[in-house]
């Protein structure tokens, strides 16, 4: 089982660093949504176009688009089972957490020299990280990404615990067992 997690942190790991130096292929409502389960811990990661989240793929420039990316940052960051819940019963708690809005650098660039924001590409990369006081095994998670975003056309989930399990998020709240 450690050696299919750390596997799996190796994929997240190469994943986030290809993104931050190219975002071209990546589909506008589409989000991915990965968990690694041992025992009473879950790593998740989350990755997908700023769009989706934000409305916009742009570095915020309005107070009120600061205002959203800050608030969204402080809500996955103190407030996670807003967007993924664990059975209450299991007293999970988040330890880390982490939630970044990354800008391709080179079309960064370009859109300063050319007043219109279009062809920036930027995605959202969360993690966290989510320790239970028991074991997660047959539990449910409930994801209510769907309902808190509206601009999610397709959510994709992959769990990888004794077993990896891929799970298309098709309702606003959706729950399923780990």
């Amino acid at each position: 089982m450690k050696s299919a997690l750390v596997t799996l942190g190796f994929l997240f790991t190469a994943c986030a660093m290809a993104g931050e130096h190219s975002l071209h292929s990546h589909e506008h409502g589409a989000l991915k949504l990965g968990m690694a389960v041992e025992k009473n811990t879950v790593d998740i990661d989350m990755d997908g176009p700023a769009e989706s989240f934000l409305g916009f793929e742009y570095a915020p420039k309005t107070a009120k688009e600061k205002k959203l990316l800050a608030d969204l940052e402080a809500k996955w960051t103190k407030n996670l089972e807003a967007f993924i819940a664990f059975d209450k019963k299991l007293n999970c708690k988040v330890s880390e957490a982490s939630f970044k809005q990354i800008i391709e650098e080179k079309e960064a660039a370009a859109s300063k020299k050319d007043s219109k924001e279009s062809g920036v590409h930027s995605e959202i990369e969360a993690t966290a990280k989510v320790v239970c006081a028991a074991n997660l095994a047959g539990s449910e998670v409930s994801i209510s990404l769907r309902k808190i975003f509206t601009h999610i056309k397709k959510l994709s989930v992959e769990v990888l615990s004794g077993e990896t399990k891929s799970v298309e998020i098709t309702k606003p709240v959706q729950v399923f067992k780990l």
